[in-house]
């Protein structure tokens, strides 16, 4: 996946969830990761810091607790691999 797919896959889920930190589900490969966005590297104003075509998405925990935290690489992520997680 591309930072601007990623852009776009996760907008829609935050105008769908109406939240800046919506919850989802992002496959990888043979695993499957959900929790709530903390934050992407596919942000545009986090994008201008990277410097290489390699950036993460922070998946934190969704009980009480913000942890534990996941990172997961962009580029592993395929074209439909971020889905949005209902309540």
């Amino acid at each position: 996946m591309t930072f601007e797919q990623c852009d776009a896959a996760l907008n829609a889920i935050r105008k769908l969830q109406k939240t800046e930190h919506p919850r989802v589900r992002v496959d990888l490969g043979r695993d499957a990761f959900s929790g709530r966005v903390a934050h992407t590297d596919s942000d545009p104003d986090r994008r201008r810091t990277i410097h290489g075509p390699y950036g993460v998405i922070v998946l934190e925990g969704l009980g009480l607790s913000r942890f534990p935290q996941t990172y997961l690489q962009i580029a592993d992520i395929p074209e439909n691999g971020i889905t949005p997680v209902d309540e």
